[in-house]
């Protein structure tokens, strides 16, 4: 991956809204998309991509809960039934986790090391196996939740309780935090955000698909 384009930072970011709202889904609901979930927990089993999508599966299709969110929150005209405000703290503050990541010494060095026992245990246990998940969400309880900013998340208490929901929970921050890292990779900035919202906005639109499950809320930006 070396010369990086608009659609390249466009998808990284879509990663992360993906993430934000995969999380926010199970803290409330209990459930949530199982493609898109997949997709994100294996992004962090991607070390070399070839471009950008790779790290997503290498098809758009995997990312269009990530396409609708993110046009549904940054969308001028999205409808007050998509725009959530939780799913866009969790979006920006995993931007801005990620920052606090790099800078802790190690850190990285540490979180790669537990991926490669979650990729040895999923030659063992199979690739969703709770094993790999509960791996996964250790790398994260122990080298980024206690980072600044803390991402708290909100959601019913019955569903949040659960240990395997609090594993998918952690596990998915940690994919949060490597689409973020991806997003930087590729010329990603919060200045660039804040300025380059219709490019942002207009990209995602060229990539978004919609199909027999999307929300009758949802409404593309034209």
């Amino acid at each position: 991956m070396s010369q990086y384009t608009d659609q390249d930072r466009t998808l990284a970011l879509i990663g992360i809204y993906q993430v934000a709202k995969l999380v926010y889904d199970l803290a409330t609901s209990g459930k949530m998309d199982e493609q898109a979930y997949q997709t994100s927990i294996n992004s962090l089993f991607v070390s070399n991509p070839g471009q950008t999508l790779d790290v997503f599966g290498g098809d758009v299709s995997n990312l269009q809960v990530g396409v609708k969110t993110l046009l549904g929150q940054m969308g001028s005209d999205g409808s007050e039934e998509m725009r959530n405000m939780e799913i866009t703290r969790y979006a920006l503050n995993l931007i801005l986790l990620e920052r606090s990541v790099v800078k802790q010494d190690g850190a990285l060095n540490k979180i790669a090391q537990v991926i490669e026992t979650a990729r040895t245990q999923q030659t063992h246990f199979g690739e969703w196996h709770e094993n790999v998940i509960a791996s996964l969400a250790r790398a994260y309880s122990e080298n980024i939740s206690q980072l600044s900013p803390r991402i708290m998340v909100k959601g019913q208490h019955g569903h949040l309780q659960k240990p395997q929901n609090a594993n998918k929970i952690r596990a998915l921050l940690l994919a949060g935090i490597r689409a973020a890292l991806l997003w930087r990779q590729v010329g990603g900035s919060r200045w660039g955000l804040l300025w380059g919202r219709k490019k942002y906005l207009r990209h995602a639109q060229s990539l978004y698909r919609p199909g027999n499950h999307d929300s009758v809320f949802f409404k593309p930006h034209p």
